[in-house]
């Protein structure tokens, strides 16, 4: 899904525990993909030291990123423990 014209990337760095986030910092991302995929890579790098990660999350402002990052992870959770349960893996059969 294509961002709105309002909403730009942002880098939410932090911890993920499941549906848990620690959020370290929030930072408005750059625009240009190859500027912003070599950033990625060093924040990524610094984060994944402190056993963290960068998530590129699109949003209007800082502190709506952050809370599409929780909403994210929540949904994300919620999906594995469906894909996960017995009955899901029963009906893969």
């Amino acid at each position: 899904m294509a961002p709105s014209p309002h909403e730009r990337p942002f880098f939410v760095i932090g911890q993920w525990c499941g549906a848990d986030i620690e959020v370290w910092e929030v930072q408005e991302a750059p625009r240009d993909e190859d500027e912003r995929s070599e950033m990625w890579e060093e924040y990524s790098s610094e984060a994944e030291a402190a056993f963290g990660s960068v998530e590129v999350v699109y949003a209007a402002s800082a502190r709506e990123a952050e809370v599409n990052a929780r909403i994210e992870a929540i949904q994300t959770a919620a999906r594995i423990r469906r894909d996960l349960s017995p009955t899901s893996r029963r009906a893969g059969r």
